[in-house]
C-alpha cells in the first residue's frame, strides 16, 4: 500500500514503523561487532526498550535473539510478560528502581545493574543475585553523569557487592548523547532548555576511550564481562566503532565477553511520520506558514534537532519557493516543527513526511493536543495496523468517579 492509501484508510497524522528495516539493522549492528570482537567470550546484543516501545519491534528483536534492556518496571513487563524474554536475557538500569521491580528481577534471574553503592543493599535486601555497576563516565561536555558510580569509587564498589553476597557479573557505562551545562545550585542557571546540549553520534576514539576505562577496571576487580550500553551510529559506520574498540581491549589484554545496548542505531530511521498540510498563510513579516497536523506533541525531539522534512508528492516548478516555516496544530507558539523548510509551494492536503524519527519521538511524546494517532507496521513486505488511533475512550480509561459526600 502506499503512503496516501494507508493515510485514506488509517487517519492523518500515521506513524510508519517499518520492521523489515529493524531487522536489517540489528543484523547488521551485530555482525559488525562480532566481526571486530571474534575472540574472547563473544558479543550480546540487547535493544535499548527506551528508544522506542512499538511492541512489533520488541517482537522482532527478541525473535531474532537479542536480549533486553530495561530502565523501569513498565519496560519490565513488556519485555517479560509482554514479549516473553527470558529474566536471564533482560538488564536492569535505571537510576530509580522500585522494590517491587527488584522482587521481579530476583525471582526472574534479571541482571541487575547497580547505579550506586546505597543501592547494592537494596539489591540485596530484594533477592537479587545477578548484579553489575555501572561507571560513571562525564557527559558530552564534559560536566559529571547523573548515571552510575565514579570511576574511582568502582573498585570499593566492588568489594562492598560481594561482601554482601551479590555476584558481579558486568561493568557496564552508558556514553550519555545530552549533557546539562547549568551548575549544580547556580543561581543564574536559566532554563534546562537553554542548557542542553546534544553530542551524538560519537566518534570511535570516545567509545574506545571509555572500552579503556572499563577494561582496566575489570581487570582490577575480576569481572569477565563488561557493557559499553549504546550511543552508537548504525552500520555500516559502527564498523570503525568496533574496530577502536576491539584494538584497545587486545592492548589491556581483555578476553571476556562484550555486551551492547543499542536504541538509535536500530531503530532511528524505521520510522516515518506522515502528516497533513491544513492551512499555507503569509506572516506579517512576509514568512510563508504551513499549518500541519502534528506538532512538537508528537515530534517532541524538534527541541534539540530539527527533524527531516520531505514533501510526499512535490509540486512541479515549485523548487524555488522561499523556506517554509512548518508549524504545528498546538495552541502554543514555540509548536515549531521546522523554522525554514525547503518544500517547494504547498497547499491544503499535501503530505508531508517526517523522516527518521523511530528514536525516542514516539516515547516521548505526550498527551497534549489531539488523540495519539494510529502505528502501522510494516513487516515481510506489507503494511499492517498495529496500533489503532486512540479514541476518546482512552483519555477517560483510568478515570474513577468520586463518591458523593453529603453534609
Amino acid at each position: 500500500m502506499s503512503v496516501a492509501e494507508l493515510l485514506a484508510e488509517h487517519g492523518s497524522p500515521l506513524w510508519l514503523a517499518d520492521v523489515d528495516r529493524a531487522r536489517d539493522r540489528l543484523a547488521a549492528f551485530r555482525a559488525a561487532w562480532s566481526a571486530a570482537w571474534a575472540g574472547g567470550d563473544g558479543v550480546e546484543v540487547a535493544y535499548s526498550y527506551k528508544t522506542n516501545r512499538t511492541t512489533a519491534f520488541l517482537r522482532a528483536f527478541a525473535d531474532d535473539d537479542a536480549g533486553a534492556e530495561v530502565v523501569c518496571a513498565a519496560e519490565y513487563a513488556l519485555a517479560r510478560d509482554v514479549v516473553g524474554v527470558d529474566g536471564a536475557r533482560i538488564t536492569v538500569n535505571g537510576p530509580a528502581k522500585p522494590d517491587a521491580l527488584l522482587e521481579r528481577c530476583a525471582a526472574d534471574r534479571a541482571l541487575v545493574i547497580a547505579d550506586s553503592v546505597a543501592e547494592l543493599e537494596r539489591l540485596t535486601v530484594a533477592g537479587v543475585t545477578r548484579a553489575g555497576l555501572r561507571v560513571g563516565l562525564p557527559g558530552p561536555e564534559g560536566h559529571p553523569s547523573r548515571f552510575g558510580i565514579a570511576p574511582a569509587d568502582v573498585v570499593g564498589a566492588a568489594r562492598r557487592a560481594r561482601d554482601l553476597g551479590l555476584t558481579l557479573e558486568v561493568l557496564s557505562l552508558h556514553l550519555v548523547s545530552t549533557d546539562c551545562t547549568a551548575a549544580l545550585g547556580g543561581e543564574h542557571a536559566g532554563t534546562l532548555a537553554a542548557n542542553v546540549r546534544v553530542g551524538w553520534a560519537k566518534a570511535p576514539t570516545v567509545h574506545a576511550q571509555a572500552a579503556t576505562t572499563l577494561a582496566r577496571l575489570a581487570a582490577e576487580i575480576g569481572v569477565a564481562t563488561i557493557d559499553l550500553g549504546g550511543g552508537f551510529p548504525a552500520a555500516p559506520a559502527v564498523a570503525g566503532h568496533g574496530a577502536a574498540v576491539a584494538d584497545v581491549l587486545h592492548r589491556e589484554a581483555f578476553s571476556g565477553r562484550l555486551m551492547l545496548e543499542p536504541g538509535r542505531a536500530l531503530v532511528a530511521d524505521a520510522v516515518d511520520l506522515a502528516c497533513s498540510v491544513v492551512a499555507v498563510k503569509t506572516l506579517a513579516d512576509g514568512t510563508t506558514c504551513a499549518v500541519v497536523d502534528a506538532g512538537t506533541d508528537l515530534l517532541p525531539g524538534a527541541l534539540w534537532a530539527w527533524p527531516r522534512l520531505e514533501a510526499l508528492a512535490p509540486r512541479m516548478g515549485g523548487t524555488g519557493s522561499a523556506p517554509t516555516l512548518v508549524a504545528g496544530p498546538l495552541c502554543l507558539n514555540i509548536d515549531v516543527v521546522a523554522p525554514a523548510a525547503e518544500l517547494g509551494e504547498l497547499a491544503p492536503g499535501d503530505v508531508l513526511m517526517a523522516r527518521e524519527v523511530g528514536a525516542y519521538q514516539q516515547v516521548q511524546s505526550t498527551q497534549f493536543g489531539d488523540l495519539r494517532p494510529a502505528v502501522v507496521a510494516r513487516e515481510g513486505g506489507t503494511w499492517r495496523l498495529h496500533r489503532r488511533r486512540e479514541e476518546l475512550s482512552d483519555l477517560i480509561i483510568s478515570d474513577r468517579e468520586e463518591p458523593s459526600w453529603s453534609a
